[in-house]
C-alpha cells in the first residue's frame, strides 16, 4: 500500500513538473510571437497598410507585445482612420471622447463618429449619438441655443 501512495506522488509530481515545463515553453512561444508580430506590423505599417497600422495601435493600446502608450496608440489608428480603415475611425471616436493619447474633444470625437457611422458601423451610431446628447445639453446649459 505505501508503494502504491509513494508511486502515486512520484507520478503527480512528474506530472505537475511536466506541466510547469508546457506552460513555460507557451508563455516563452507567446513572447516570440509578439515579437515578430510587433516586428512585421511595425515594418507593414511604415509602408502604409491600414489594417497593420490597426493592429500596432491596438498593440500599444492594450500593451500587449509592448509597453502601453496611448499616445503612440492614437498615432497608429489616427494614420489607419486615414487611410479609410473603419475600426480605426470608430477607435478615433472613442479616443477623442474618452481623452486617450490624446486631449478629449467632443467635437472631433463626433467627426470620427460620423465618418465611422457613414462607413456602417453600427456601435459609431450609438456612441455618435451619446456625443450629440452631451454637446447639446452643454450648448442648451450655456444658454447658446447650436444644433451643429
Amino acid at each position: 500500500m505505501t508503494t502504491v501512495i509513494g508511486l502515486s506522488a512520484k507520478t503527480t509530481n512528474l506530472y505537475q513538473h511536466a506541466r510547469d515545463i508546457r506552460i513555460a515553453s507557451q508563455q516563452q512561444q507567446n513572447v516570440k510571437n509578439s515579437y515578430k508580430k510587433l516586428f512585421f506590423a511595425t515594418r507593414a505599417a511604415k509602408a502604409g497598410n491600414p489594417k497593420a497600422q490597426f493592429d500596432l495601435a491596438v498593440m500599444y493600446a492594450t500593451g500587449k507585445g509592448v509597453q502601453k502608450n496611448e499616445r503612440e496608440a492614437f498615432h497608429w489608428f489616427h494614420k489607419s482612420a486615414r487611410h479609410g480603415f473603419l475600426e480605426a475611425k470608430y477607435y478615433m471616436g472613442i479616443s477623442f471622447q474618452q481623452g486617450r493619447g490624446v486631449r478629449a474633444n467632443a467635437h472631433l470625437a463626433r467627426y470620427w463618429f460620423k465618418q465611422a457611422a457613414k462607413a456602417g458601423d453600427p456601435k459609431a451610431l450609438y456612441q455618435l449619438s451619446q456625443v450629440e446628447k452631451a454637446l447639446n445639453h452643454r450648448a442648451i446649459k450655456g444658454g447658446r441655443y447650436s444644433m451643429r
